[in-house]
């Protein structure tokens, strides 16, 4: 195989309880999870050694990194495998928001882990990728999934949904890269409690989806807003945007999701949003639905 791609796409979260901090301050959490039709792209060509090049109109913001997700993912698939001199030359082409709430670094990672094992013919299963990619990041074993699923632990348990709608939506970002760890610490300085276990919760209709959803939370949306308030002034416009019948941050910020009961709805208030606000990035999607 001389050449291959990989999408890797945005990951949603419709719902994030988050547990007080461990001793090893990492945070038990359970999100809901869902992936939409937009993303990132990840090709590889046949080399002898490993790199990586950066591409698209967001990648230049990526260009200081140290070490890109995507290469450290193939550092741990090649480790896993046994094959340490496997090359590859790897090209982003960057789409999503950086420090958005969307998991980008996570799904170009993931989407890497599966690339790569096609690419090298290496034949891991799903599931020891997504173990693979637990080394790698906390959010890298949902992303390796990219289905609707039920993420707890610390991000390693993975419980794919069995029955979950498509859901219509508008991903809407203002511009202003929210860094996670702030948003962590605030949320800490809260006190919060103990998290209870949650139960993966099913749907067959966008209305039952919707309902399940809105009796959910994201615990980081508060303090989210309290580090910047554009995060707030993103949830009301989309909440008063026409057809979206529910708003929610998703991850640590600044992205939100507004929900709609049909494609149609989400087209037109992404239009509408992006005439109010050229500066933001909105994009109308499709969240994939259970397989």
């Amino acid at each position: 195989m001389s050449l291959a791609t990989e999408f890797a796409p945005a990951k949603v979260n419709l719902t994030l309880s988050v547990g007080r901090a461990r001793a090893d301050g990492l945070h038990p959490l359970s999100s809901l999870v869902a992936f939409a039709d937009w993303g990132d792209e990840l090709e590889a060509r046949e080399a002898d050694t490993l790199s990586l090049s950066l591409a698209g109109e967001r990648g230049p913001a990526l260009a200081d990194e140290q070490q890109n997700l995507v290469i450290k993912a193939a550092f741990a698939l090649r480790a896993a495998a046994e094959q340490p001199t496997r090359g590859a030359t790897l090209t982003l082409t960057k789409r999503l928001p950086i420090a958005a709430g969307l998991g980008g670094g996570s799904a170009d990672a993931a989407a890497a882990l599966r690339l790569l094992n096609r690419f090298w013919d290496i034949g891991f299963s799903t599931r020891q990728l997504a173990e693979i990619g637990s080394v790698v990041g906390a959010d890298v074993p949902a992303c390796v999934h990219a289905r609707p699923l039920l993420m707890s632990g610390i991000g390693e348990t993975i419980t794919p949904l069995i029955a979950w709608p498509e859901l219509p939506a508008v991903i809407v970002n203002p511009g202003k890269p929210v860094p996670t760890g702030p948003v962590f610490k605030a949320y800490d300085d809260t006190h919060p409690a103990l998290l209870s276990a949650e139960r993966p919760p099913v749907a067959g209709a966008v209305s039952d989806a919707l309902s399940v959803i809105a009796a959910g939370r994201n615990d980081l949306e508060p303090p989210a807003i309290g580090l910047e308030p554009a995060v707030a002034q993103t949830l009301e416009a989309l909440a008063a945007a026409p057809g979206v019948a529910l708003a929610r941050m998703s991850g640590s910020g600044a992205s939100c999701v507004g929900l709609c009961e049909s494609l149609d709805a989400a087209q037109g208030a992404a239009q509408a949003l992006q005439r109010a606000q050229p500066g933001w990035t909105v994009q109308a999607v499709t969240l994939q639905a259970a397989a």
